[in-house]
């Protein structure tokens, strides 16, 4: 497994400037919010400045207070040595009026930097791209100096999941490329598991504090506050949202329920909580198999269009940061990380070209060895 000490020089062309935000906000069950909020965004000059560090060194430790990964500690989980390619507080750049808005969601048990190589790659194509730090069920250090780890009723809940007996008999019979009718009732029988519910919970919370992060961003665009964003955002296409694993569930509740995200991608997810949802909204899935039997009904669902792409040779943790960031063997497929990561970024990059540029490029006219377009979906 070749190693890396340096991520990949973004595909745009433009720097890439990175800040963070500190937010609260009260949600509908009640709880105080402490979020904090990365934003990478298109400018024209590294001013000189040393690049912005990955993450934060209190991460091992908090690694081994969570139950989620313990596991995979003996042979080593992932570096933070690396050498990033965006840049602090830079300006934002003035080639254009204003930029289009883009959010990532981390996986469950992750931290928002660890979608770096993707956030940074779509802000150098001039998108203004939103990760954000999720209590309970991600960890993260605000600006403030505080450190919040993964809660241990989201460990219990992601763990009960995967002991599940019911689940796990399911898990057994999942086919590789089942016909759609198998594939959507297992999707199904697994959705309609008592298990799933509490799961969906942390989701649902998730896609509130997406909602709320969406708000801000349209106060700081106005002017209300401010910003280097205010009025440089380009809201009248819609926004876009892409999350791995877990967060793509939560992608898919914010494209189901806030009208001003345009689409949506998961990578290597699921659909916890959207059994009977028709999200209304452009959606690709890019997947390892079995997948498809984990989300088949998104598509047997959603009235508009939604893409089914199969990737062969790699490992659920290969479509984030630790594609290169892995120190165990264990938890990376066979793709190269350069690779995979071209991958990722040009599926996602051409999807949010077409469907909030309004570009004629389609994610249909990829070609990538391994990576199939199993179906294409769109319900009238």
């Amino acid at each position: 497994m070749k190693t890396y000490e340096v991520f990949p020089a973004p595909v745009g062309s433009y720097t890439v400037g990175r800040t963070q935000m500190d937010l609260e906000y009260t949600a509908s069950d009640h709880s105080i919010r402490e979020l904090t909020v990365f934003v990478y965004y298109p400018s024209d000059s590294s001013e000189d400045k040393a690049t912005s560090a990955y993450m934060f060194p209190e991460v091992y430790e908090m690694l081994k207070d969570q139950p989620l990964v313990t596991g995979y500690l003996t042979g080593g989980y992932f570096s933070i040595e690396f050498k990033t390619r965006c840049y602090d507080d830079l300006a934002l750049s003035a080639k254009d009026k204003r930029y289009p808005v883009l959010f990532y969601v981390c996986g469950g048990g992750g931290s928002p930097e660890w979608g770096t190589v993707l956030c940074t790659d779509l802000a150098s194509l001039g998108y203004v791209v939103v990760s954000i730090g999720h209590p309970n069920s991600t960890m993260y250090k605000r600006k403030d100096g505080r450190l919040y780890n993964v809660s241990m009723g989201f460990s219990d809940a992601i763990i009960a999941l995967s002991e599940d007996p019911e689940m796990q008999a399911l898990a057994g019979k999942m086919e590789m490329r089942p016909d759609d009718d198998t594939a959507v009732q297992m999707c199904r029988n697994v959705l309609a598991l008592p298990v799933i519910a509490k799961v969906t919970e942390y989701s649902e919370v998730q896609a509130e504090d997406i909602r709320f992060v969406a708000d801000h961003l349209y106060k700081l665009d106005a002017g209300e506050l401010d910003s280097i964003f205010n009025g440089r955002l380009l809201f009248d296409t819609g926004m876009g949202i892409v999350g791995h694993s877990y967060g793509g569930l939560t992608t898919a509740m914010v494209c189901r329920d806030d009208d001003r995200f345009t689409c949506g991608i998961g990578l290597d997810s699921g659909a916890f909580g959207l059994l009977d949802s028709d999200l209304k909204k452009p959606f690709l899935l890019l997947y390892r198999e079995p997948n498809y039997n984990m989300n088949a009904v998104i598509g047997a669902n959603n009235s508009r269009e939604t893409y089914y792409f199969s990737v062969d040779r790699v490992a659920h943790l290969d479509y984030c940061d630790i594609v290169f960031t892995s120190a165990n063997e264990v938890l990376r497929g066979e793709r190269d990380a350069m690779e995979m990561r071209n991958v990722v970024t040009d599926y996602t990059r051409t999807f949010f070209d077409h469907y909030i540029r309004q570009k004629s490029a389609s994610v249909d006219s990829l070609a990538y060895d391994g990576v199939d377009l199993v179906k294409k979906t769109r319900n009238k």
